[in-house]
């Protein structure tokens, strides 16, 4: 009787939990959906930014991402590119400079990883007084017209920008359209729709555009293999918010093989929900002493934007429903864990439709609910002890 009471409450909170993060993101969802495209501001004067590109032996991508920066939309007197060589032991650094880039070399083994090199990168860049600062990953691309919309939200007040992260190989394998439909969703129906409402936005590693004081103010001290979401709370933090900017995008190739899947969503899995779980009570005791709700919601955001984590979640609770919907036959289990698979079933769908449909993705389609149970295998791996604790390049 006991262990049947202790199963009722447990599938209980579990199913609830469950249904809260969901209703939570559809909710967001429907507001993306029905939210107007962003306008942006009108202004005549053009900010002197510093374009920070990060590198550590891309001697195969440098030259793609400085061609890039010299296509951009904005004058070229008002834009100054610098390329981290970091730990390099190939060609990067002799290609950067040969595409005009102003490059820095840094050799510290001791500290490996992009946090580390930032940081010692940015004290140098600083001083030479751009109005802002930009950081690229060396095998991203921006929209042409990025810098344009950076300079007129930084002129309208905004202090802290993220670009929409998206795919450019979604249909490269399986892996890739599943991690690109997932994108698209973080985009779309995340980020957007926070945006809109005033209320949380991540920093995702690239993209990102600072106003100089920012930098100044909080300095880079990020040095865990999630650095971006940690400066991300030390922002909030200090009464800086993150603005999404749907309208710029930037590009990358997501990870087709399994390999290269398997080191990036370790890594990123892994840190974030340790950073989560790290920075939750915190965030919650900090919001309680001044006051500060949005701190609540970002604490709840950086455990909900774990996707693995919260698909998770819900197959267990699903699982535990059907369990005690069988032993205990007439409570309602059973059709709470099906209006849950109908309710995930329903924003996976939305995030296809936001993507995309056609004949080699509807193929691909087919065979996404393996490479999820793949993902979430890795992701749930990355929590073993010492999977995550050092920086690991995701293979090219």
């Amino acid at each position: 009787m006991l262990l049947m009471l202790a199963l009722q409450y447990l599938a209980a909170a579990m199913l609830l939990l469950a249904a809260a993060v969901g209703l939570y993101c559809l909710g967001l969802a429907v507001v993306g959906l029905c939210a107007r495209s962003h306008a942006t501001p009108a202004t005549q004067r053009r900010q002197r930014f510093a374009i920070l590109i990060p590198a550590h032996n891309e001697e195969d991508q440098i030259e793609t991402a400085l061609r890039c920066c010299a296509d951009l939309d904005y004058p070229r007197n008002r834009v100054q590119v610098f390329v981290i060589a970091d730990n390099c032991t190939d060609r990067t650094a002799a290609l950067a400079r040969a595409g005009g880039a102003t490059c820095l070399e840094r050799h510290d083994l001791s500290q490996r990883g992009k946090g580390p090199a930032l940081a010692w990168a940015l004290k140098q860049v600083l001083p030479t007084r751009p109005e802002a600062v930009l950081i690229l990953d060396a095998d991203c691309r921006l929209d042409r017209h990025a810098l344009r919309v950076f300079n007129a939200r930084l002129a309208a007040g905004e202090q802290v920008l993220q670009a929409s992260y998206v795919a450019s190989n979604p249909d490269g394998s399986i892996a890739s359209y599943v991690a690109a439909v997932a994108n698209a969703i973080e985009n779309d129906l995340f980020y957007a729709p926070k945006a809109v409402l005033g209320l949380s936005v991540l920093l995702r590693g690239t993209g990102m555009a600072f106003r100089r004081e920012v930098l100044e103010r909080f300095p880079w001290q990020a040095a865990s293999v999630v650095e971006d979401v940690e400066y991300t709370v030390r922002l909030y933090q200090g009464g800086v918010r993150v603005a999404f900017v749907p309208e710029v995008r930037v590009w990358s190739a997501f990870p087709e093989q399994d390999r290269q899947m398997q080191v990036q969503r370790t890594r990123w899995v892994g840190g974030n929900i340790r950073l989560g779980v790290q920075q939750a009570w915190p965030l919650l005791r900090q919001a309680v002493a001044a006051g500060r709700p949005l701190l609540v919601e970002l604490a709840w955001t950086l455990l909900v934007s774990v996707r693995s984590l919260a698909v998770a979640q819900m197959l267990l609770a699903v699982l535990l429903g059907a369990v005690a919907a069988v032993l205990m036959p007439g409570l309602g289990f059973g059709a709470l864990a099906g209006l849950l698979l109908v309710l995930y079933a329903v924003y996976f769908g939305l995030g296809v439709t936001r993507l995309g449909l056609n004949v080699q993705r509807m193929a691909l389609l087919l065979r996404a609910p393996w490479m999820v149970f793949r993902m979430l295998w890795i992701g749930s791996a990355s929590l073993f002890p010492g999977r995550t604790a050092s920086w690991e390049r995701t293979p090219r």
